[in-house]
């Protein structure tokens, strides 16, 4: 999903311009960055959010019933206050809403009616050792909707929640990705994914898929999507990652094969051990790259103490028995001069190379820093 193209055009041009303002704080400046903002959480109608999980100065985005809402008008400042009480089930939140005149609360009155569940968005505060919102935003679950079939569906749906800000809502943002979607057809969307790959695994495609990771119906729709979603991520970096190895195999490099006889042989004939199953294994497959005319791309993992280092000495050397300088590298100095001092105990008289102490076949180990 990347090039030229509706997803590439400023979003204001399909979500407005106050919806993609509040939107670029977050990073979301075209539709592609707007369908690519996966909701964080999904939540159920009927299941309320633990209250006491609140902290306060956090902007959160909770579930809850409302038990009460009552407007009054307020005598020691004048004007009017909707105070409403919302609950999980077991402990209970206050909303406030203030205004010149209990009219205009009214809409928020009617709105909250008792038993209602709605989803509300806010900063956290106190008020008398009492937690609240403050003139949160909300959304009435089965209510905001055209009609009372479209509202019956609405409250059955699972409800993606995403990361907000205190100007944008977390169900602006679901209702902006619809807008999205709605005017993106199969040509605006091309798949990443190959269709043999999809058939393969049993995934959906990428219209399906973002669609049922914004706007679910069920908690499959968003399980089926996010589970081809993270395969894709998968996918794409493993084929960028194939195609810089394919193109990195084409450069040129001095081979560096194996010297019959050389520092290395002298080496290993001089440990006091035998290497492990794993060394000879892993260092036959790194001598192999080195002797290849193509730069060597290997990562080599191990436990602390499984000999890496040992690893890294023998392939070394081979470069030097074929003529050539090996460095290796470290993040510190601390780290560098360690290294220094493993590798020369290592080698002992064969890192003496220009000393009286040096054995017939030795090198120099020198430690740079700055």
């Amino acid at each position: 999903m990347t090039g030229t193209g509706p997803l590439e055009a400023p979003l204001e041009r399909t979500v407005g311009r106050r919806t993609a303002q509040a939107l670029a704080p977050l990073g979301i400046v075209t539709a592609h960055d707007l369908l690519r903002h996966y909701p964080r959480r999904y939540a159920e109608p009927g299941r309320m959010t633990d209250l006491r999980d609140l902290t306060v100065g956090e902007h959160v985005a909770l579930m809850a019933r409302v038990r009460q809402a009552t407007v009054r008008q307020m005598r020691s400042r004048g004007g009017a206050l909707l105070e409403a009480v919302v609950t999980d089930g077991e402990r209970d939140l206050t909303l406030t809403f203030f205004a010149r005149r209990p009219g205009v609360l009214r809409t928020h009155e009617d709105r909250l009616r008792p038993g209602r569940v709605a989803m509300f968005t806010g900063t956290v505060g106190t008020y008398r050792g009492r937690l609240q919102l403050t003139h949160p935003d909300y959304q009435v679950v089965g209510q905001d909707a055209d009609d009372e079939a479209a509202a019956l569906v609405e409250a059955s749906r699972p409800i993606p929640v995403y990361r907000a800000s205190a100007a944008l809502p977390t169900w602006r943002i679901s209702r902006a990705v619809r807008t999205v979607l709605d005017t993106l057809g199969p040509d605006d969307l091309p798949d990443p994914l190959p269709e043999q790959v999809r058939r393969d695994r049993g995934l959906v495609g990428l219209i399906e898929a973002l669609s049922g990771v914004h706007a679910p119906y069920t908690d499959a729709d968003w399980q089926a999507a996010q589970h081809r979603l993270r395969f894709e991520e998968a996918f794409v970096l493993q084929v960028a990652l194939a195609r810089r190895r394919a193109a990195v195999a084409e450069l040129d490099a001095v081979a560096r094969p194996p010297v019959p006889g050389g520092l290395l042989d002298t080496f290993d004939a001089s440990l006091p051990f035998r290497l492990t199953p794993g060394q000879v294994d892993v260092g036959r497959e790194i001598a192999q790259d080195l002797a290849r005319p193509h730069p060597m791309q290997r990562l080599l993992q191990g436990e602390v103490g499984s000999g890496k280092t040992l690893v890294a000495l023998r392939a070394m050397l081979q470069v030097v028995d074929a003529g050539g300088q090996a460095a290796l590298l470290a993040p510190t100095e601390v780290l560098a001069a360690q290294h220094a001092r493993s590798l020369r105990r290592l080698l002992g008289t064969l890192a003496d190379d220009g000393f009286l102490t040096a054995a017939e076949a030795a090198t120099r180990v020198a430690l740079l820093t700055g």
